[in-house]
Formats: structure tokens, C-alpha cells, sequence
């Protein structure tokens, strides 16, 4: 009985382990979807790039057009993935310019950008550095 409990122990700890990001996207959800860029960062084409979405995930992303739809798309197709997956999502926030993002989920200190600029292929970061 003793084994069973501790194999018990270990099987559900490594299931926590494993899926601790689908909780930090269920504790966040309401801020993820609206503060998220899917659509005008090209957070999924990195998503896409870094093998974290299929074609037909990005495809199925990018044919909303609505934002919000958008991001409630993406984060549920992240909640089925791993945690190596969520990691590089949360690198691709950094890279698109969604520190901000990724800090608040994530708790991190560092740059805090609050809003991105489009202007023609470029995006300017506007905001300030968060200590």
C-alpha cells in the first residue's frame, strides 16, 4: 500500500509538473486575451517558426478576424501543449515585443513595454523599463 501511494505521489506530482503552464493560461486568461497580439505582432508566424503551431493551426489563428478570437484561439490551442512548447511562446512574446505580456504571467521583472508602433514592415517599442 505504501509503494501505491508513493507512485501515486510521484505520477501526480510530474503530471503538475508537466502542465503547470495550462495554469498559468487559466489564471491569466482574461488578461491574456486582452492584452495579447496575435494578430499585428507576428507572434504566430514565430509560434509557427519555432514548430509550437502546425500550418493548420496558424492557419486556423489567422483566418479570425477579430483579436480577441484570435487570442482565445491561441490559448487554447497552447493549453494542449507542453511545457517546452510554452516556453517558446513566452520567448516569442519577448521577441514580438510583449514583455509586458510575459512578465505579468510569469512574474519576471524587466522591461515593460506598453505599447507597439506600427510604421510601415517596422514595429517601434514605446514604453518604459519596469524595476
Amino acid at each position: 500500500m505504501i509503494y501505491f501511494v508513493n507512485i501515486f505521489f510521484l505520477l501526480c506530482s510530474d503530471f503538475d509538473a508537466r502542465f503547470a503552464h495550462t495554469r498559468i493560461i487559466s489564471e491569466h486568461y482574461v488578461f491574456l486575451v486582452e492584452h495579447l497580439d496575435a494578430k499585428h505582432s507576428g507572434l504566430v508566424g514565430e509560434l509557427y517558426q519555432a514548430e509550437v503551431l502546425s500550418q493548420e493551426e496558424r492557419d486556423i489563428i489567422n483566418a479570425e478576424v477579430i483579436s480577441f478570437t484570435q487570442n482565445e484561439k491561441l490559448l487554447s490551442m497552447l493549453s494542449r501543449k507542453t511545457k517546452d512548447q510554452f516556453d517558446k511562446f513566452l520567448d516569442a512574446l519577448d521577441k514580438t515585443g510583449q514583455q509586458h505580456v510575459r512578465n505579468h504571467v510569469t512574474g519576471r521583472q524587466g522591461q515593460f513595454f506598453v505599447a507597439n508602433v506600427r510604421i510601415g514592415n517596422y514595429i517601434l517599442q514605446v514604453g518604459t523599463e519596469n524595476r
